[in-house]
């Protein structure tokens, strides 16, 4: 074995060891219960680009929809100074988050291992975040997307109405959707890949779910799902919550 891909094993074991303890935080400091989301008409008011109607389109590279929210709203205009990958640092990502409701040892904690596993594949820099390569984390990165092709490096749009068209016929007569629906066409959308669905994939639509207001109302709308997809601000938004 070459010496460079040696230190590639030992870069990749290290980085699974920061992860799982990382992890482990997450899971046993579930601090956010008692952190509050801000007002929606608060947020909008603060960031009037989340509610402008002639938003510029968004960029297909963010495959995270919370992120690709933020971008197409301007909050991240600041850290597009230079030419390049769209780098954002895990504090201003945090604070952000915070905003929104996420406590800081949750969107911390994810925003760190995406970080350090795309140091690992050398797409980032320590203590930043290479938003239009989120695919490259390592040991966070996952296939299934709601929105992105397995293998698929940006947002697929005929994927995108597919997953949209398979929520929608599992709405009820008000256009409601439970938890288990999310998780059922997420999973159906693993099968059909043929991959496993991983950890952070069954995070993620615990924290699309709690975004959404499903775990204070105990459903979320279709039309919320359809928004947030598209990178738009739902009407309704709560606390992420990925416990």
């Amino acid at each position: 074995m070459s010496l460079s891909k040696f230190s590639f094993f030992r870069e990749a074991n290290s980085f699974r060891s920061l992860t799982i303890s990382a992890l482990s935080l997450f899971l046993l400091f579930p601090m956010n219960a008692s952190s509050k989301a801000a007002d929606r008409e608060e947020l909008v008011s603060r960031y009037p680009g989340l509610e402008d109607k002639n938003l510029r389109p968004e960029n297909p590279k963010i495959i995270c929809p919370f992120h690709r929210l933020l971008e197409r709203a301007g909050l991240y205009d600041s850290a597009k100074d230079s030419p390049g990958p769209l780098l954002v640092s895990i504090l201003k990502i945090t604070n952000i988050a915070r905003e929104f409701g996420c406590d800081v040892l949750q969107c911390g904690t994810v925003a760190t291992a995406v970080s350090g596993g795309q140091v690992v594949t050398r797409t980032s820099y320590f203590n930043d975040v290479n938003l239009e390569s989120l695919h490259t984390a390592l040991g966070v990165s996952h296939d299934c997307g709601l929105a992105f092709a397995k293998g698929g490096t940006e947002v697929n749009a005929s994927h995108r109405a597919r997953t949209l068209s398979a929520l929608a016929e599992r709405q009820d007569a008000n256009g409601r959707l439970q938890y288990e629906d999310l998780v059922a066409v997420k999973e159906g959308i693993c099968a059909e890949q043929g991959v496993r669905n991983t950890f952070a994939g069954k995070t993620e639509m615990k924290l699309i779910y709690s975004f959404l207001g499903g775990k204070k109302r105990g459903y979320i709308d279709y039309s919320d799902v359809e928004r947030f997809l598209n990178a738009e601000l739902p009407l309704t938004v709560d606390a992420p919550d990925g416990i």
